[in-house]
């Protein structure tokens, strides 16, 4: 990590602790408003079929289907400090995996290693600390972390035409990965009139992998700033405008790496965003962005993107709610892999019918293009061709048993297509069967969006998961 990360988190660190002490002073204060908690405790069983992203015509004993268990626990804390304006919100998750025979202890082909275990914990954690320090300014700070199974892509990679035929970077694609995520935003906003406010606000991301080669060519540290302006109208819709710098940098990348791929590039975004409440029932969002990518040592690669996107939220009737997408943006900087410098183009639609007040039915499909940007990928290990296709079918069941014990059943289905090169496939699969229990101490109001009474505490561990 260089000196520009160390020093912005520390410069995080020392605020957080100044918020902590003003959070402490702030306890001891007569409350005004009751503090909320949830603890959650629970099993899950899993079905999950070719986790490495095997092609279909692969026949490594790896593509197959396994069994897998975990046990979880959730917590959430929503404090008042003193009222609901200035709060604090503590959410975390932690998951022990416990995968079969197949993937719980395998040996590694290539390298000849092992045995491999993918048993480790899921991690996540999300701090937001709200404040206003009067009607004129406001601001929050959110600090995020998260540790889960890397999303694999290719499974076993192509040998290099050496004696010893060992693989690039000696990355197998198959060797337990679990990348670290870890996410600093601080925000503050101006109100200039009831009508017009001015946030300003700072991102640090840091994405940081185990395996060597994976450190060295993907580990990524990124540091955005963005201003802009916002008009919020009487019925709850907005218009924002402004500028954002985001700073992507990949530290550890050799001198060929660099040669190759660059050791990072800086986009400078121009934007609009609306959400427009065309009704009560019916909201409208927008995104329109026009991109400058400068890259830091390849400037023949700099190039304009678009980043766009538009959506729609429908509050149907009372039980039924519809949510569009429809998008065409870079790919996110916490999904660097072996398709790196991805530009993305897809529809997404989703329905959540809430059947009965203790049931519920939410689904999903997605289909989305994805193409390198400017370069082919053919010096990444993972076999793509840089013009891929994305389809993504999700189904969720949610069954309350009692206000504090439920059920879910939560299905994805992904198939990735190569489209070219053969139009090869790559399928994925994954059912998972949860049974919770949930203690909280105070219930939540019951209406359109909340029609299970959670409190703020229990829709924390709800929205992490």
């Amino acid at each position: 990590m260089n000196n520009i990360t160390q020093s912005a988190l520390t410069r995080f660190g020392m605020t957080a602790c100044a918020v902590l002490g003003m959070s402490l002073s702030l306890m001891s204060a007569p409350a005004h408003a009751t503090a909320e908690y949830a603890l959650q405790s629970g099993v899950s069983w899993y079905r999950i079929d070719n986790p490495f992203m095997f092609p279909s015509n692969s026949d490594n004993k790896l593509k197959t289907s396994d069994s897998a268990w975990s046990t979880d626990i959730r917590g959430a804390l929503f404090l008042p400090l003193p009222t609901e304006r200035t709060n604090l919100q503590l959410t975390a998750s932690v998951s022990q995996m416990h995968y079969g025979n197949t993937f719980g202890n395998y040996n590694e082909q290539i390298n000849s290693g092992g045995p491999y275990s993918l048993n480790k914990t899921k991690k996540q954690f999300e701090g937001i600390y709200n404040w206003e320090f009067s009607d004129l300014l406001r601001g929050r700070i959110r600090h995020r972390t998260d540790d889960r199974l890397y999303n694999y892509f290719g499974g076993e990679i192509v040998r290099n035409p050496d004696p010893n035929g060992a693989p690039p970077r000696n990355i197998s694609n198959v060797e337990p990965e679990f990348p670290h995520i870890r996410e600093d935003n601080i925000e503050l906003a101006y109100r200039v009139t009831n009508r017009f406010d001015v946030p300003l606000t700072w991102t640090q991301q840091t994405l940081s992998y185990m395996i060597p080669g994976r450190v060295e060519m993907y580990n990524m540290n990124s540091n955005a700033i963005q201003a802009a302006i916002r008009y919020t109208a009487g019925t709850k819709s907005t218009l924002s405008a402004g500028v954002r710098r985001n700073r992507v940098g990949f530290p550890n990348r050799t001198a060929q790496d660099i040669a190759d791929f660059d050791s990072g590039y800086t986009d400078t975004e121009f934007f609009t965003d609306a959400a427009w409440r065309y009704t009560e029932n019916t909201v409208f969002i927008a995104h329109i962005g026009s991109i400058a990518r400068h890259f830091n040592t390849l400037p023949n690669r700099d190039s304009r993107l678009v980043s766009g996107e538009l959506g729609i939220d429908w509050h149907y009737s009372a039980k039924t709610t519809f949510y569009g997408r429809i998008w065409d943006r870079p790919q996110a900087n916490d999904e660097a892999d072996s398709r790196l410098y991805v530009i993305t183009r897809g529809i997404q639609g989703r329905a959540v019918w809430q059947a009965t007040p203790k049931t519920r039915v939410s689904l999903l499909a997605s289909l989305e293009s994805q193409k390198s940007q400017n370069f082919a990928t053919s010096q990444i290990s993972t076999p793509t061709s840089g013009d891929d296709q994305l389809l993504r079918l999700g189904f969720r069941y949610d069954y309350d048993i009692t206000r504090r014990l439920a059920l879910r059943v939560d299905a994805m289905r992904e198939q990735t297509t190569s489209k070219s090169g053969g139009n090869i496939d790559y399928r994925r699969s994954t059912v998972q069967v949860s049974l919770n229990y949930t203690f909280d101490n105070v219930t939540g109001p019951f209406n359109f969006d909340n029609q299970q009474g959670y409190n703020r505490a229990r829709q924390q561990i709800e929205d992490l998961r």
